[in-house]
């Protein structure tokens, strides 16, 4: 396991600033400490892991004897940095570099042209992101390039974080303390849970849940087998709202651990140390470590091993997009089949590999509905790669070897940025594939309710006789009244491909109608190329429907999405 040091620092060839360099004590070179009289900590999140950081930098905060606010930078006003001293940024990265959609309106404002000069202000950013893609940690890399040209002072260097972001987290949390407090540092005890799975349910708050249903929706001759997944809560008490997201935590293919411990000669049974405790290799590679995604630090620490030139100029090509698309080329076991090392040990290996991530699915149920349960709609990942067929590991597990009675570690990710608004009032639900999952909920949930609002659902898929997910359901709920309209797109039906976006344009007067009277606006689905071309195909229909050039519909657009009336949850 790398240092804490070493984590908190070790993408600063990544950093877009070299003026600060953190050391062990928290202290920063080229920076003097900063006199807070008013702390701000800002965080904007996708899965929640921003929240989390933040919030506890703000109990690390308070125990300093300052007073700290924590906000959602969706829920935040830029003009509020005028009245502060310092504030502490944590920013998520997500699709192809992307800001949380949630808080694109406050990316927006602090990078204008015109936004208000902040030379009063002294920040730090903590950016949290993905190392096996292209723009990694790019939000926070934007934040605080527009932070320093707005003449903020940087009171250390921004760090940059892999999924694996606890050390370096709390590293950076340790600094920033320092820079902010003028007492000596409270730091608290080092009580943390002993082992992996102790540190992973301490974490995530986890509990269990049984699989009571696990059957396949689409029908003969699908291209798809996406299936229906019920879980029964061991807990009863185990809350969600409709919109919300469930995590799973899922083991890695037995075959897959069994060609790792192939190519690198490993004794299953050796111990290697994991978070502070011992175990097999076997149930390390099984249940705690991502055996699957090529990280830089692999490739860089494996090229060493292996004498690789070819690795190592891989591993630091200074085009982020060509080590990106290289890495997606192997796999662990491809890498150490390919470029054998030598006197290779179990504890070396375990150091160069991620934890294994849970894995977030968006709720298909209402509790209302189903008591005690929570459904997921779930489509299986599998490709070709280096002559094998490999698949996804968490719809590999889920969809083909989780039987019946199984017992999965869950939990609740709440997603208060999509939720149903008043029973009353419309909505305008958009989705794709498995996208449709969270609109079964509200509808549970509006039927249960007998709530008077109007709805309208927009479904896309390829085949309606095979890949019509839910038909009878939504049949029901129109037949009902809790579904008022639905429009469905097969792509594959006709001589010309029909998707979600055209039948938008198609109803471009109705929805404005609708949009006129209230309506709140939800898509759920692909975030590379479903999402933009929804709203795109929003902004065509504003111009068609209300008679807007494209400038005022897009402002039409923002304003529906800061006042929580545009909703996306994309992955």
């Amino acid at each position: 396991m790398l240092s804490e040091a070493t984590l908190a620092t070790q993408d600063s060839r990544d950093s877009a600033s070299k003026g600060g360099e953190l050391r062990p004590g928290g202290a920063v070179v080229g920076a003097s400490p900063a006199v807070a009289k008013s702390v701000l900590i800002l965080f904007a999140t996708e899965t929640g892991a921003s929240e989390d950081v933040a919030k506890a930098l703000g109990r690390a905060v308070e125990q300093q004897g300052l007073t700290p606010r924590v906000m959602d930078m969706a829920d935040a006003d830029v003009a509020e940095l005028s009245s502060v001293d310092v504030a502490l940024f944590v920013a998520s990265t997500t699709g192809d570099g992307d800001a949380p959609y949630a808080a694109e309106s406050y990316f927006a404002a602090i990078c204008a042209d015109d936004a208000a000069p902040l030379d009063h202000l002294s920040y730090a950013v903590l950016a949290l992101g993905d190392a096996t893609y292209e723009h990694f940690c790019a939000a926070g890399k934007r934040l605080d390039d527009a932070l320093a040209q707005r003449g903020a002072r940087r009171l250390l260097e921004r760090v940059d974080c892999d999924i694996d972001y606890e050390e370096p987290a709390a590293a950076w949390r340790t600094a920033v303390l320092g820079s902010v407090s003028q007492q000596p540092l409270i730091l608290p005890t080092d009580d943390a849970p002993r082992g992996p799975a102790a540190a992973r349910s301490e974490k995530y708050r986890l509990t269990e849940a049984t699989v009571i249903e696990n059957r396949v929706l689409t029908g003969e001759g699908s291209t798809k087998a996406t299936r229906h997944i019920a879980l029964a809560f061991s807990d009863t008490s185990t809350a969600y709202e409709p919109g919300d997201a469930l995590g799973v935590f899922v083991q890695n293919d037995p075959r897959v651990v069994t060609a790792v411990l192939a190519a690198g000669g490993f004794v299953p049974d050796m111990l290697v140390t994991l978070k502070g405790e011992q175990i097999s290799l076997r149930e390390a590679l099984h249940l705690y470590l991502d055996i699957t995604s090529v990280t830089p630090r692999f490739l860089e620490s494996w090229a060493e091993l292996a004498q690789s030139q070819a690795l190592l100029e891989m591993a630091q090509a200074s085009d982020p997009g060509v080590r990106a698309t290289a890495m997606r080329q192997y796999h662990i076991v491809d890498i150490m089949r390919e470029y054998p090392a030598c006197a290779l040990g179990a504890q070396t290996l375990v150091d160069m590999l991620r934890s294994l991530q849970p894995r977030l699915y968006s709720i298909a149920s209402s509790l209302k509905a189903a008591p005690g349960q929570v459904h997921l709609t779930i489509a299986p990942v599998s490709y070709p790669l280096w002559g094998e067929v490999r698949r996804g590991v968490a719809t590999g597990q889920l969809c083909e070897r989780t039987a019946i009675g199984t017992r999965l570690q869950i939990y609740v990710q709440g997603n208060s940025h999509f939720r149903l608004p008043a029973p009353d009032t419309p909505i305008i639900m958009i989705g794709a594939g498995t996208g449709v999952a969270p609109y079964r909920g509200f509808l549970q949930e509006r039927s249960a309710q007998g709530a008077g609002g109007r709805s309208w659902l927009f479904f896309g898929e390829r085949n309606q006789s095979t890949d019509f997910l839910y038909e009878a359901e939504f049949a029901g709920f129109l037949a009902t009244g809790a579904l008022t309209h639905l429009d469905t797109a097969f792509s594959r039906d006709g001589t010309r491909k029909i998707y979600v976006q055209d039948r938008l344009l198609a109803q471009a007067e109705h929805l404005c109608r609708w949009l006129s009277d209230g309506a709140h606006i939800y898509v759920c689905g692909d975030a590379a190329h479903m999402a933009p071309d929804v709203d795109r195909a929003l902004i065509r229909v504003l111009e068609t429907g209300m008679g807007l050039d494209a400038a005022s519909a897009g402002a039409y657009l923002g304003t529906m999405q800061a006042e929580g009336r545009y909703q996306r949850d994309v992955y």
